[in-house]
């Protein structure tokens, strides 16, 4: 077991739902735990490290997990060739990159629509504004 409960990543998960900005929460680890935390934190600090996972591929419930989506609409980017995937038998995994390219993709995205809506928001008159 990996000394973190699901109900310390739940409450992790709603934190950053609820606020945009920091993040209050408090989580009850193992010191093995608090100790992978503060080298990820430490190392972030210095390089500008990512955490990659162990593991290339990715049941479809697992990528969705890490997309923060569900199963089907994840499936859906799957079957419309959005999200690639593989073939290991006769189910589909997820490799790391495509959950990369994926969430780039999005994140890019999200900043062309913040920039449009920018641009039209200061292209707007109202009224009497000249």
């Amino acid at each position: 077991m990996s000394g973190i409960l699901p109900t310390d990543i739940q409450a992790l998960r709603d934190a950053l739902d609820a606020s945009p900005d920091e993040v209050t929460v408090t989580l009850n680890l193992t010191r093995r735990s608090a100790e992978k935390v503060l080298e990820l934190l430490e190392a972030e600090h210095s390089t500008g490290a990512v955490v990659l996972p162990a593991k290339d591929l990715f049941t479809s419930t697992e990528a969705a997990t890490m997309l923060s989506m569900s199963r089907p609409t994840l499936m859906k980017l799957v079957d419309a060739g959005t999200v690639e995937h593989v073939r290991v038998g006769s189910h589909r995994r997820i490799p790391m990159r495509a959950i990369a390219k994926y969430q780039r993709e999005r994140q890019l995205d999200h900043e062309d629509a913040a920039a449009a809506l920018e641009e039209f928001r200061s292209n707007i008159s109202f009224g009497d504004a000249q």
